[in-house]
């Protein structure tokens, strides 16, 4: 009877070892989406920023996410705002910032505007207050899409 248990145990784990993503354990990330616009997902959409003792107005803090276009189109996003922040511009993987926002997320595919060195990403500039840990709106606009805002999350860094 004990064998018979471990044969049902081993192959219960074979079982649900086959019901995981073909895609691996980033997929997680495609699933969670913080706002849809269209055809288009945001994911993970998140900024970080030091403890709010620690945080000066007219700062910079990155802002971060995953574009996913699940149309047969191109998709751009041509836009970002805030009221917690001047302005929001585009940070290049060499990390050159430029104000006009042009990112291109080809059909059917992404762009990953995470965390990493040497990675672009999108930027508060001149923050206009401090941000805790209440999540605040940001509007992203593509212009065959739509626009969306966002609650943000913000992360601490420490």
């Amino acid at each position: 009877m004990g064998a018979v248990r471990g044969w049902a145990a081993l192959a219960a784990v074979v079982v649900l070892a086959g019901c995981g993503s073909a895609r691996g354990p980033e997929d997680w990330r495609s699933n969670h989406v913080d706002a849809q616009v269209g055809q288009v997902r945001l994911v993970h959409v998140h900024v970080v920023a030091p403890p709010m003792n620690e945080q000066k107005v007219g700062q910079s803090l990155p802002l971060y996410l995953t574009l996913f276009n699940d149309s047969d189109k191109e998709q751009v996003l041509d836009q970002v705002s805030t009221e917690a922040a001047s302005a929001v511009v585009y940070v290049d993987a060499s990390g050159a910032r430029t104000r006009g926002i042009r990112v291109v997320v080809p059909p059917k595919g992404q762009v990953s505007l995470q965390e990493g060195s040497d990675r672009p990403h999108l930027e508060l500039a001149g923050t206009t207050r401090q941000l805790g840990a209440t999540p605040f709106p940001v509007t992203f606009r593509f212009p065959t899409a739509g626009s969306v805002t966002v609650r943000v999350a913000v992360k601490s860094t420490k």
